[in-house]
């Protein structure tokens, strides 16, 4: 669940909780919260379930760490409460390790208009808040001249360069005021895939364990109408080869900011595609985002394999990763790509 959840969870919601910080526990799911409801009932999880945000609901005043603050979820401050599971504590709620995470609760009501608005039409936005004062405000993204800390410079840029990539994601930056969260919000990424076929079924199932959506058109009208509403978070993905489908279906995506833009077929047909583009005027730095033949070179044949090559492509655009072996990396694994 994610804050664009809200307004489905009733009326009662009163506050939300999110992991701020988190060192092993295994995967990271940014942008999930837990609604907490008036009456201390909670909609929703963290990490996969492994905290009890029953408990979170009722976290004494000062629990957690930093400063001594009074927090509820019926009341108008936030907490900071520090978690920890050992290796047999992280089997029992199947976690697969040990480690430790810092869950912030906040009162619903001190989200922004700004951002409350943006969650109502389900448009990315950003949020930001003051770690070492949790009980600072928190507020959106600083329009340029418009500064909030001392060095707003960092968390508002690093927070609109996330912000064009369209991908729900946390970092925290430190300020000469102490650390700040850049929490990204973006709502669930669409694919539109024009065509059909066993690989449209396999995308859609592909998708769905990730939580993404799928739609399926076979017409040029019907696809520039749906690509005409996706965003830097999206995607467009070309099966059918003919040029009165796939032309103004890619103009449209590569000049309109869709963030993965693909189309399937030989690289005589990828080809051929390129020719049209230019010709139809589309410029050479827009061609250059069209990944064709789509996909990652996995050796994928079946449909299904074909559909965990593109999905996972259309992962790797989005978190501006390179899609090659993780043994070829250096680093933190999870560290956030700015």
């Amino acid at each position: 669940m994610t804050l664009y959840d809200v307004d489905a969870a009733g009326d009662d919601v009163v506050a939300f909780a999110r992991v701020t910080t988190a060192v092993g526990l295994g995967a990271r799911w940014p942008g999930q919260v837990a609604l907490v409801r008036r009456d201390g009932s909670v909609v929703g999880s963290l990490l996969g379930g492994a905290f009890d945000t029953t408990a979170l609901a009722s976290a004494p005043p000062g629990a957690g760490s930093g400063e001594p603050v009074t927090a509820g979820a019926g009341s108008s401050g936030p907490s900071l409460v520090d978690l920890e599971f050992d290796h047999d504590e992280a089997e029992r709620v199947g976690l697969p390790c040990g480690g430790r995470a810092t869950v912030l609760l906040q009162p619903l009501a001190a989200i922004p208009h700004a951002v409350r608005e943006d969650l109502a039409v389900r448009r990315p936005t950003v949020l930001l808040t003051a770690l070492d004062d949790p009980a600072y405000p928190m507020r959106a993204t600083a329009p340029d001249g418009d500064p909030t800390y001392d060095d707003e410079a960092s968390p508002d840029s690093l927070a609109r360069a996330l912000l064009q990539r369209g991908e729900t994601t946390d970092a925290i930056v430190e300020t000469a005021d102490g650390r700040v969260l850049v929490s990204v919000l973006a709502p669930t990424p669409h694919l539109v895939v024009i065509g059909s076929g066993a690989l449209a079924g396999a995308l859609e199932a592909q998708l769905a364990l990730l939580g993404w959506t799928c739609a399926s058109l076979t017409t040029a009208d019907d696809g520039a109408t749906a690509v005409r509403a996706l965003g830097p978070g999206d995607g467009v993905l070309v099966i059918d080869h003919r040029g009165e489908v796939d032309f103004p279906i890619l103009s449209a995506a590569l000049g309109g900011g869709v963030g993965y833009v693909a189309a399937l077929g030989s690289r005589r047909t990828q080809e051929a595609r390129r020719s049209r583009l230019r010709a139809g005027g589309v410029d050479e730095a827009a061609i250059a985002r069209l990944r064709g033949p789509a996909g990652l070179d996995i050796g994928a044949r079946t449909p299904a394999e074909i559909a965990v090559a593109i999905v996972a492509e259309m992962v790797s655009v989005r978190a501006s990763a390179s899609g090659g072996a993780l043994r070829d990396t250096t680093g933190p694994i999870n560290a956030p790509r700015p």
